[in-house]
């Protein structure tokens, strides 16, 4: 089997990196910067989706997008990264975690950086009007929720190595992501810093930011400005 990796740079798509290098799998990588998005087409998937994967076996290709999606398939052959030698409470984590990275916590950054670009974007004249509205809605339930969100987090990773217990899993390469983008405005949340630095400390991770042409200063500056 062949797996041909379409990824955005400084993008999600960066955890299925990471993934494949976790596991020491062979892959190709198309890479693609936001320079050049809808110039072309972006990814083999109908809707240009990043990340993407191209699995080509016994002549056929099929392909596969959305980041969980991805983890799913490759964890299921290839499990060393999955549940499987979980225990009760250690599975229970690896689901929720798994999940909540992708159904709650990540729509959340999404929010916040929707309305910078709404913001960025509307004539100067009228700024104002979008600006406000961004306040009243961070003030009024994103920031609270964020908060509540991160010392969630945080009160977890005090008691717990990884996410699932004491083994990485697909669910630590799913909360990396969002975590990273948060964790500049939430520093008091020491927990949380000690588990991004733990991670930083992985040899796969590391080539997965060379292989990837990760850019730190890009994605916090990204990030920040959002606040």
């Amino acid at each position: 089997m062949r797996i041909r990796l379409f990824h955005l740079q400084n993008s999600r798509s960066q955890r299925i990196i990471w993934f494949l290098e976790e596991l020491g799998l062979n892959y190709e990588l198309t890479i693609k910067d936001h320079s050049g998005i809808d110039k072309d087409k972006n990814s083999p998937h109908q809707l240009s989706k990043f990340p993407t994967i191209e699995i080509i076996e016994q002549g056929k290709t099929s392909i596969l997008a959305e980041t969980s999606a991805i983890l799913d398939y490759l964890s299921h052959l290839h499990p060393q990264l999955g549940p499987n030698s979980l225990l009760s409470q250690q599975l229970q984590n690896f689901y929720y975690w798994k999940n909540y990275s992708e159904a709650t916590f990540i729509p959340d950054l999404v929010l916040k950086q929707i309305f910078h670009q709404i913001v960025k974007r509307t004539p100067f004249p009228v700024r104002f009007i979008p600006k406000f509205l961004k306040y009243g809605f961070d003030q009024g339930y994103l920031n609270q929720s964020l908060q509540r969100q991160m010392s969630m987090i945080d009160k977890h990773l005090e008691h717990h190595l990884w996410f699932a217990g004491d083994q990485f899993t697909t669910a630590d390469i799913l909360m990396w992501f969002p975590l990273l983008a948060f964790s500049p405005n939430y520093r008091q949340f020491k927990h949380i810093q000690r588990y991004l630095a733990q991670i930083e400390n992985r040899p796969a991770f590391k080539n997965a930011l060379i292989k990837g042409r990760w850019s730190a200063s890009t994605f916090k500056a990204y990030w920040t400005t959002a606040w």
